[in-house]
Formats: C-alpha cells, structure tokens, sequence
C-alpha cells in the first residue's frame, strides 16, 4: 500500500457538484485531488447531446445503472435509477434539460431547517452559474454552463405548445424566471452542439488546471478518520490500495446514492444498521441513507402515420447524415437533446405553486427509452414534482463493491396517488387537443379509460418509472433534527473536517429537474468553503398562488 500522498483539499466524486468545488478551490490557490470511479468524458458518445440513449444500454461504462428493490406498490416491479460513472457524472449522462425549479422550493429548504438556502440566497448562485440566451435579472449571462432554447421547433414540438393552450395553460416565456407555471419552451444545456456537462464548464473549459490533479478509474473504500476526523481517504487506484490525505478537508462528493454509501462504510450513519453489518459506528447519524425522494412519471406515447418525430432520424442514411453534420460543423439534429417544451400546472387550484410536470418528447420509445427507428410518434411524460413518499438507501453487506439497496418507496402515499392520477388526466387532456389532430393515429399508452381510478391506477402501478431526479439521502438541516446529516455549510455533524456535497443534501426534491440547483448548490458552498461572503441575496418577484409581489 502506498501512503502519504498529501493535498490540501480531497475530492471524492467528479460529478456535478464535485467539478465545481473543484475548480473554484483550485482557482483560490489549493493543491486538489478529484476522485472519480468511472472513465473520463471526452467521447463523442457524451459530448454529441443526440447520443445520450446510447449511454442507458446495458453496454455503456458510463452508468452505474443502478436499480431499487421490488417496490412494492408498483406491482413489486424493480426500477432503472441510472447515475453518470465518469467525470462530470449524471451531468455527462442527463438529458440536458435546464430547469430550476420554483422560488418556493427554496424557501421550503430554509423552513426545512437549512438556513440561508432560499430562494433570495440561491437565485445570485443560478445567475452565476449559467450563461443564458434568455436575456433578464431573473437569468446569468456568463456563467460556465452555456444553456439555450431550440428556435427552430419540429411541427410535433409546436403541435404540443398549442394543444396545451388550447386545453387551457397559459404561456410563460421563461420557465426559470418569474413564472413557472405554464407551458413553455425548455433549455438545454449545452454550448456550439456539445453537451455543456459540469465536467465541460468546469474542467475542461481551461486546457491547463495547475494545481489540480484528477484520478479517473478509482474507486473510493472508506473515509480515512482519526477518531472523528476526517484525514482522507482510502482507494484503490491503478490496482493499488493507497491513502490519500487531506490537509485542511476531506469532502464527499458521491452522489444520492454513493455518499451514503461511502459514509456507512466508514461508520458514519445508523448505529443499528451498521452494527448488523459489522462495521464499527464512529458516528452515529440515524439519517444518513433516509429521506430518499425522487420524482415518477408515467408516459402518455401516441403513434402517428407522419414522418415528423424524431424515429427516422434512426434510419442509416439520416444517421449518416446527423453524424457528418455533427462531427464537421457542430450542427444538424446531433447537436441538440430531445425535450425542447414542456409544462407546470397545478393538480388543485389550492397549490401553492405548480406541482405536475410535463416533458414532451416527439420521439417513440421502446421499452427503457430506447428509440426505434420503425415507428414515428411522440410521448409526455407526466408526474408529481412534490412526492410525500420517502424512502431509503442502505448496505447490502461492508463489501464496497456489492450493489446498494435503493428503495425509493414509490407511491407510498394516497396524495402521491391523487396527484399522479390528476397529472395523467391532464396530460390526456393536452393530448386530444385539435392542435394534434394531424398527427395521432393510434394512442398506445394509456389506451385505457382514464375516467375509472381502479383502471388507471392499474396502469400506473405498471408504467411508472423514475425520471431520474433522486436526492436527499444525507439531509441538510439543524442539529435538533434527527434525520439532519450535515449542517447549511455542508459539515457533516459528529465529524471534523468532513462536508458531503451533492444532491443528497438537498432536505426537499426541487419543482424540477435537479441538475441545476446541484450545481448552484455547489457554486455556493464553494465560497463557504473558502471563507468568503456569499452573494447579496436578491429578492425578485416570482408568480404563485401565494402573495405575488416580492418573495422574501
């Protein structure tokens, strides 16, 4: 084994949040070490946008793929949960959908017990992270993550704008400004046809990082501690065990699943659970691996006779075509993802604010999203964007090679249900609008009748799926609260020098997709972490069914 490979700060994770603090610790000045277990991302695979399904075949080195466990109110069904396993993590293996979420998720955060996280604190940290086309005080114009909308929308794409107006949703110009709710025109992230992941903006922006040093391909064994604190990690590198140390702080940076994981390992977390497994508990955390939540859709997938979707894009001459396009010009259908519109409207006129989402793909998907190229068609995928369900991630043995047990508990609760029912009722709804008239032939999914719950709970129960936005599984909150893992900076509670950074310190699951409050996330405990002021917060009016004028 070898020892005593020294830096100031250690990095476990390359992922999303794990390129930012990164590169803003190397920037101040501080030797770096960045762990991350899978490959590094510079392949035409993760850069092209359009090549994103290929990264979900059962074949890609770029995806943990892990699963859950039977849930059980899914007809005991396991379910896909993919996380990106190479530099830049699920921001190199997502759909590049840029959304934010809602101003009141973030003061859901603070009133959750994670103070100085609302949404006046977080909006100066979106505004820096990102470089919109959208121009505005609500939006940042030169950040490192390059987002921007398609112009140019196909005919399935403007089809589903209208349908949504004509089935009574208002317009909104920019999702991620002062109004939510609606249907609107989605951002991408992505810069000159190239997938603008965490790793891309942060990374490899600069060819040269002095100070930094990177290990691809190392899988992370334990947190080193010397009693309660953190002083490095254990790895296996290059077919060697090594200990990595930490001079001023070890952080973790794994992911929903992975820092969990990493800390019961290292006995941090359930006394009890830790004990089954006979891994010593040198701090005894209750909540790490709980509070699991994720958002579930379900798929409305029409056919249509018209060869307007995507699906011929597969077909070998257009694919020689697309690929040309793309790898001479940066252009042409390769250069952008496939969700360009989508929508946020209300299960119940007493929400406070938008609750269902709608993502429209015109794309017709074989099972596992896998597009075929013999059948044209579009699908809205639909679900509850504030689930009451929690679930858990726990160790399957103190081997750190052998799978976790994921259980989201999807659908636990009755309000999950009545949601989810109102969500497949709308976006039915949307889809039987005149504005589709042209282009439906045969509706494949539900096909059912909507109008009786027993029938469509029945669907449900065999269609949902998880649309890939797990988080919370090592809670940000006030000491008082037993399910809390690290404080509002980050620190691990019971441990020194240690601070886990990531989506699973999220308390609450954001109104949206959640790559971008990941990042902005980070961009914001990297100051913390240097010592600096964060941004002066900024309280800008934002729509609700709540007082409209200013929030905060």
């Amino acid at each position: 084994m070898i020892n005593n490979l020294e830096f100031d700060y250690i990095i476990g994770g390359a992922g999303s949040a794990g390129c930012v603090i990164a590169r803003r610790l190397t920037d101040a000045g501080h030797r770096v070490l960045l762990l991350e277990a899978g490959p590094d991302d510079r392949s035409w695979v993760i850069r092209m946008p359009a090549g994103l399904r290929s990264i979900f075949k059962p074949s890609s080195k770029y995806n943990y793929r892990f699963e859950t466990t039977p849930q059980v109110h899914l007809n005991s069904r396991t379910i896909q949960q993919p996380r990106g396993r190479v530099l830049g993590g699920s921001s190199s293996i997502n759909g590049m959908t840029w959304l934010r979420g809602h101003s009141l998720d973030y003061d859901r955060w603070a009133n959750e017990g994670a103070d100085g996280w609302a949404w006046k604190d977080c909006l100066p940290y979106f505004r820096k992270v990102e470089s919109s086309s959208i121009r505005g005080l609500y939006r940042g114009h030169d950040g490192p993550i390059h987002v921007q909308r398609q112009e140019q929308l196909s005919p399935l794409n403007n089809a589903f704008l209208n349908a949504a107006m004509q089935a009574g949703l208002p317009m909104t110009d920019d999702v991620n400004g002062y109004q939510q709710e609606g249907v609107s025109r989605f951002e991408m992230s992505v810069e000159n046809g190239v997938r603008n992941s965490a790793a891309y903006g942060y990374l490899h922006r600069d060819k040269a990082i002095e100070r930094m040093t990177v290990w691809s391909g190392c899988k992370i064994l334990k947190i080193n501690l010397e009693g309660t604190r953190a002083v490095g990690f254990k790895v296996r590198y290059q077919g060697r065990e090594i200990n990595v140390l930490s001079r001023i702080e070890t952080i973790v940076c794994c992911g929903v699943f992975g820092s969990p994981q990493l800390l019961m390992l290292s006995g941090i977390g359930p006394r009890q659970h830790l004990n089954q497994l006979d891994i010593k508990c040198h701090v005894d955390l209750p909540g790490v691996g709980q509070n699991l939540q994720d958002h579930l859709e379900c798929h409305i997938q029409i056919e249509t006779r018209q060869p307007v979707s995507l699906n011929k894009e597969l077909q070998p001459h257009w694919m020689l075509k697309a690929g040309i396009e793309w790898f001479l010009l940066k252009k042409g259908v390769g250069s952008v993802n496939q969700c360009h519109v989508g929508a946020f409207i209300y299960s119940d006129e007493d929400m406070p604010h938008p609750d269902i989402q709608f993502h429209f793909f015109p794309v017709f998907f074989d099972k596992n999203w896998i597009p075929t190229p013999t059948t044209y068609g579009y699908r809205i995928g639909v679900g509850p964007m504030r689930p009451m369900s929690r679930g858990d991630v726990r160790l399957q043995s103190k081997d750190p090679d052998d799978p976790l047990l994921i259980n989201p508990n999807y659908m636990a609760e009755e309000d999950d249900w009545k949601v989810m029912r109102q969500a497949m009722r709308m976006g039915i709804k949307v889809s039987r609008q005149s504005a589709f008239k042209d282009f439906h032939f045969k509706e494949h999914t539900p096909g059912i009748d909507i109008d009786d719950d027993k029938v469509l709970d029945d669907f449900i129960r065999e269609d949902a799926t998880s649309a890939y936005h797990p988080c919370g599984t090592c809670k940000m909150g006030v000491r008082q609260d037993a399910m809390a893992v690290v404080d509002p900076d980050a620190r691990v509670y019971g441990a020194r020098n240690l601070r886990v950074i990531d989506a699973s310190i999220m308390p609450s699951v954001p109104s949206a997709n959640i790559n971008a409050a990941t990042i902005m996330l980070a961009e914001k405990l990297a100051d913390v972490l240097l010592g600096r002021e964060t941004l002066s917060p900024m309280s800008l009016p934002a729509k609700s069914n709540l007082a409209e004028s200013v929030v905060n």
